[in-house]
């Protein structure tokens, strides 16, 4: 990929996470913390994985292996969520402003939570996370419909036109 690639799939990735949050608003905290056996449970925590992790792998970007696991409980509701990851969103921009051809190269080793190292390409770790984030938004949309809630839209294409 290239960077102007990786630049379009990050800013789809963060219309698709605002989409989502925002279907996911109108829960009351029973249904947005039920546990509907899920990988994660719970709308909130299949939410607060996907944020955890973009942030874990921005650190892990920067030469960082944080050893903090995520911190469900530390996000009662959406609007906590929203701001936590606003903060990530900005971290992801201003890294990928910064980003060149030839860093999509580079290799970056890291130690995960169990301190094992692991060594990837930033090219591949930035598709990584970008799927990632897709894998568990899919969740949540499942997750809501199981509720009766109202669904969203994340298609990629779906993004493409609005921007047009």
């Amino acid at each position: 990929m290239t960077v102007d690639e990786i630049r379009t799939l990050y800013a789809y990735t963060q219309w698709a996470n605002h989409r989502v949050l925002s279907a996911c608003q109108p829960l009351d905290s029973s249904a947005f913390t039920r546990n509907l056996g899920n990988s994660f449970g719970s709308i909130r925590d299949t939410l607060v994985h996907v944020l955890w992790a973009e942030w874990i792998w921005l650190e892990r970007w920067q030469g960082r292996s944080p050893k903090q696991p995520a911190g469900f409980a530390d996000y009662p509701d959406v609007q906590s969520i929203e701001t936590r990851w606003q903060g990530i969103e900005q971290g992801q921009q201003d890294f990928l402003r910064r980003l060149t051809p030839d860093a999509l190269d580079r290799r970056i080793a890291y130690e995960n939570l169990k301190s094992e190292r692991w060594e990837y390409s930033l090219g591949h770790m930035l598709q990584h996370v970008a799927n990632h984030s897709t894998y568990h938004r899919g969740q949540v949309v499942t997750m809501l419909r199981q509720l009766g809630a109202g669904a969203t839209s994340t298609d990629f294409l779906l993004y493409l036109d609005e921007l047009t």
